[in-house]
């Protein structure tokens, strides 16, 4: 049976930077295999090497903001630390190919599939612990996708 981790990256106190950790929660809910974790903390691309080793598939859940993102917009992307691709979190350190990477050529036994679910933010500077409206009401979708992703 293969190990699969499930993991949300945010700040409690962010406003919309809180998505990863409130779909953790639901999932947590919901979701009850012996072979699946399900972890949610504010982790920079290093200390990420200590939570993923081991494990065949990573599932990380973020927020993201892009230029002319609509809030709310759901994102699955794949990591392929093989090719060169954009940082994608900048606010939790190295961003997550290079973690990778890294791990890979010190040895550690890194997942064969790497996916990030990330949830176009409005608002992540704000002092809340409350997503905005836009991005709240994606939450059930995210929750439903890796759901029906983890029962494959």
């Amino acid at each position: 049976m293969k190990k699969v981790l499930i993991y949300g990256v945010g700040n409690p106190f962010r406003c919309d930077d809180v998505v990863g950790i409130k779909i953790i929660e639901e999932l947590k809910k919901r979701i009850k295999k012996s072979n699946i974790t399900i972890k949610s903390g504010s982790i920079d691309g290093l200390d990420m090497l200590d939570e993923i080793h081991g494990y065949d598939k990573v599932l990380f859940v973020d927020s993201i903001k892009t230029q002319g993102g609509k809030p709310g917009a759901i994102y699955k992307i794949k990591l392929n630390p093989l090719k060169k691709t954009p940082s994608l979190s900048a606010s939790h350190g190295i961003d997550f190919v290079t973690a990778v990477r890294l791990g890979r050529k010190f040895g550690y036994k890194m997942p064969e599939k790497i996916y990030v679910y990330a949830v176009e933010i409005k608002d992540n500077a704000t002092f809340s612990e409350e997503c905005t409206e836009q991005v709240s009401a994606s939450i059930p979708e995210v929750v439903k996708r890796i759901i029906d992703e983890v029962s494959e």
